[in-house]
């Protein structure tokens, strides 16, 4: 089985994140005590922040958006209400956004007939949301997803339960994404083959690196 990280793999995360960000900005217009022009940065690390902190366990899905939120507008006593209903705003633009990258479906055509899988952290809804859009989600035949297990990456737990879905030791396994401590690290020390994409091809790591997922076939075999 082939696992795949999403975000920063298949789908362009950041470029929607961005953009999204900056229409959210225009939206508070004078309500968010940040320029526009670091808007983007300052809200992919607050972002990082909180939602690293539902991967650990130790708040709600629904916990880390509404702490975002507040962090975003500096306001510690926004009722989970108003923060839900700022955050859905951000979400819908967010998601409109989203698309895949070029090297995705080309990549995954290659691979017909091979067992692909999904291993991501995120909600479980938007996450397959997001394959949907892109015309990918029929490529994988197991998800699983941080709100699944109530860990995220780079937990071992939900590396071992995506191998227990597909029904192979982990040995058997590799998974491919983006992130070196989220991604390659962990399914590495789980006995998988970790892939590590890195598209601005600058890292040198002691694992396999690829700068496009055209290359991924070459490498797997």
């Amino acid at each position: 089985m082939i696992f795949f990280d999403i975000d920063g793999t298949l789908i362009d995360h950041a470029s929607a994140s961005a953009a999204a960000s900056l229409t959210f900005f225009d939206h508070f217009c004078g309500a968010i005590p940040f320029t526009r022009e670091e808007f983007p940065v300052r809200y992919e690390e607050i972002l990082n922040r909180h939602f690293d902190r539902f991967c650990r366990g130790e708040i709600s899905i629904w916990q880390q958006r509404r702490e975002r939120m507040r962090d975003i507008f500096a306001a510690p006593e926004l009722s989970d209400t108003d923060a839900d209903s700022r955050y859905q705003i951000f979400i819908r633009d967010y998601e409109s956004q989203t698309r895949a990258f070029s090297d995705a479906a080309p990549c995954l055509q290659k691979l017909a007939g091979q067992k692909l899988g999904i291993i991501s952290n995120g909600a479980r809804e938007q996450q397959i949301g997001k394959l949907h859009r892109a015309g990918l989600l029929e490529h994988f035949s197991v998800m699983v997803l941080s709100e699944d297990v109530g860990l995220g990456k780079p937990a071992p737990s939900i590396f071992l339960e995506a191998c227990r879905r597909a029904g192979q030791n982990p040995s058997q396994c590799a998974h491919v994404g983006d992130n070196v401590e989220a991604d390659v690290i962990p399914s590495r020390a789980m006995g998988m083959r970790g892939v590590c994409l890195d598209r601005s091809g600058r890292l040198t790591l002691d694992a396999p690196v690829i700068t496009s997922l055209s290359e991924l076939s070459e490498v797997l075999h």
